[in-house]
């Protein structure tokens, strides 16, 4: 199957400073994404370091920006249900998690994070979908938790598409910019996102692609995909539901939506298999 030809550029991703405090081995920092920014403080460096690894795409370190929210990781001492010490992981001061698996507490955190930014920035407009490239166009599979959509990004991306994100579609005019997460390691060797998700350093990451399909397709176990055509003021309605600053900012997640309606076509319909699914789009979609 042919490989999806999308252009690149070249964007600077800079690794944030880590800067030390003065209490031996804690660490933190301010940095910001997307026009948001946030405080990191911790009582163990090298867990630091792992959260580091969890910004968001172009994190960068923003001393002087006033922050939104601020994240404090704290070592605590075992108790009588633990075996060893754990980690406490606090969001301006309430408890966000607790656990002694530093995987558990990174993934909370990224999750945490990217909501914050998501609903949070002032110049682009995130949905909850998966979305890959094909043929110079994005195919944004929206939907919240369940629904399946990373299930079906992975199987499309098996089939030749993009990477871009299996979280948030990021909304810029009528384009989508890549946005992949740093948990899933499931990307082939030599894919287009594969150098930019190793460390924070100059790359080429795929360029931001116009909208050429939304899917509204929950998975049904079973279901025969027959997805249907609907209407421009459906689509932007159901783009809508899944966008994260609706209530918070609905005049502008509305225009965004609205310009993206007007230059793509939106489908509906349940879905069953997600490789059948995946050719049935990626034949259809030229």
């Amino acid at each position: 199957m042919e490989n999806t030809r999308l252009m690149t550029r070249e964007i600077e991703v800079r690794r944030p400073e880590v800067r030390v405090a003065h209490e031996a081995g804690s660490s933190g920092g301010r940095y910001g994404a997307f026009g948001v920014a946030w405080d990191m403080q911790s009582d163990d460096a090298s867990l630091y370091r792992t959260l580091l690894e969890r910004l968001p795409p172009g994190a960068v370190s923003t001393p002087g920006k006033a922050p939104e929210r601020a994240y404090a990781l704290r070592t605590m001492p075992a108790t009588l249900s633990e075996t060893g010490a754990s980690y406490l992981l606090l969001s301006d001061g309430r408890p966000l998690v607790r656990s002694s698996e530093a995987a558990e507490i990174a993934d909370a955190f990224e999750d945490n994070l990217k909501w914050l930014v998501a609903e949070r920035s002032p110049r682009k407009v995130f949905l909850r979908a998966g979305v890959v490239g094909w043929r110079d166009r994005a195919i944004v599979i929206a939907g919240g938790p369940g629904t399946g959509k990373r299930t079906l990004v992975r199987a499309l991306v098996a089939c030749g598409a993009s990477y871009f994100s299996d979280d948030y579609a990021v909304l810029e005019g009528n384009s989508v910019l890549p946005y992949p997460s740093r948990r899933h390691n499931w990307l082939e060797p030599g894919n287009a996102l594969s150098h930019w998700l190793d460390e924070f350093a100059p790359a080429r990451a795929p360029k931001p692609v116009p909208v050429g399909v939304v899917l509204f397709a929950p998975y049904q176990p079973g279901a025969v995909f027959k997805p249907k055509l609907i209407s421009r003021g459906k689509g932007l309605l159901e783009m809508f539901k899944h966008a994260v600053a609706a209530q918070r900012n609905p005049v502008q997640v509305l225009r965004a939506l609205e310009t993206v309606s007007r230059r793509c076509n939106a489908l509906e319909g349940v879905r069953g298999d997600a490789r059948t699914v995946a050719t049935y789009l990626l034949d259809r979609l030229v």
